[in-house]
């Protein structure tokens, strides 16, 4: 595991994502390094592009952190199999 050295701010969120694919997080925090998703909900979290599907995505299971090394301009996706998933979202700059 990689620590990433977080120097200005940290910008929390939170998303519900459900059966279409949902951007992670809806708006880019300007000038991100650094993402940490929760799966807060109670189904399975796929994510990927903006081609994502509950067949090619990466799964967050439930109660699960997913820690992401990810630039701004990078758009991040998620999808359920159609259960409303409530993920927090935390940013780094």
């Amino acid at each position: 595991m990689t620590l990433v050295r977080i120097a200005g701010k940290l910008k929390p969120s939170n998303i519900t994502i459900s059966g279409a694919a949902s951007k992670i997080p809806t708006t880019a925090v300007t000038g991100r390094i650094t993402l940490l998703i929760t799966n807060n909900g109670n189904a399975t979290l796929y994510i990927g592009d903006s081609t994502v599907t509950v067949s090619n995505g990466t799964p967050i299971e439930p109660g699960e952190k997913f820690p992401l090394d990810l630039d701004a301009n990078v758009d991040l996706y998620g999808i359920t199999a159609g259960t409303s998933v409530d993920i927090r979202v935390l940013e780094g700059v």
